[in-house]
C-alpha cells in the first residue's frame, strides 16, 4: 500500500509544479516598440444615438403601419461624439427581422438639423445611401468632431410588391473609430 502512496504523492507532486510554473509565466513576456519622432495621443471614443447621448436609440415613430406601397415614413436620427477625439461613423448594416419582412427602401440624407428632417420635408440633398433597406450600409465613413453632432434624416418607403401580412422591425448598426487629426 504504500507504493501507491508514493505514486499518488509524486503525481500529485508533478501536477502542482505543472500549475504553478504555467501559472508563473502567464504574464512574464513584455514587448516595446521605439517610434523615433512620433506623438501618440489618447483620447475618449463614444458613439451616441438620440438625446442625452443613449448608445440604443429605438426608434418609436419609424414606422409605416396600415400604410400602402409607395408610402413613407420619415424622421431625423442624431448621431452623437460624446468622446473628446474626432471619430469617423458608419452605418454598416441593417438587418430587417421577421418571417418574410415587406420590401422596404431607405434613403438617409445629412442634415443641417433636428427640424430640417420633418414628415414634410425633402430630406436634404447630402444622400448618405439610397437603395434597399435590408443590408443598407454607408459607402463613405462620417466624420463628426470631439463634442459635435450630426444629424441624419431616415427615410422609409414600403415598396409595390408589399402584401397586407407582412411586418418586420429593422436593426441598424453603426461602426464608429477614432480619427487622427
Amino acid at each position: 500500500m504504500k507504493t501507491q502512496y508514493k505514486w499518488a504523492i509524486a503525481a500529485s507532486s508533478v501536477l502542482l509544479i505543472g500549475f504553478v510554473s504555467v501559472q508563473q509565466t502567464g504574464a512574464l513576456w513584455r514587448d516595446s516598440v521605439e517610434s523615433p519622432g512620433a506623438t501618440i495621443t489618447a483620447g475618449l471614443l463614444d458613439i451616441s444615438a438620440g438625446q442625452d447621448g443613449v448608445k440604443q436609440f429605438n426608434l418609436d415613430g419609424f414606422k409605416l403601419e396600415n400604410k400602402g406601397p409607395g408610402d413613407s415614413i420619415q424622421m431625423p436620427l442624431p448621431v452623437i461624439n460624446s468622446g473628446n477625439v474626432q471619430m469617423s461613423y458608419t452605418l454598416s448594416d441593417v438587418v430587417l427581422n421577421g418571417a418574410t419582412p415587406p420590401p422596404l427602401t431607405l434613403r438617409v440624407t445629412k442634415v443641417a438639423n433636428e427640424a430640417a428632417c420633418t414628415t414634410t420635408s425633402d430630406g436634404g440633398t447630402d444622400v448618405l445611401y439610397s437603395g434597399a433597406m435590408d443590408g443598407a450600409a454607408f459607402a463613405q465613413p462620417q466624420l463628426v468632431a470631439a463634442g459635435q453632432m450630426q444629424v441624419l434624416c431616415l427615410r422609409a418607403t414600403l415598396g409595390s410588391g408589399a402584401a397586407a401580412a407582412q411586418a418586420s422591425d429593422a436593426t441598424f448598426t453603426f461602426a464608429a473609430s477614432s480619427v487622427s487629426q
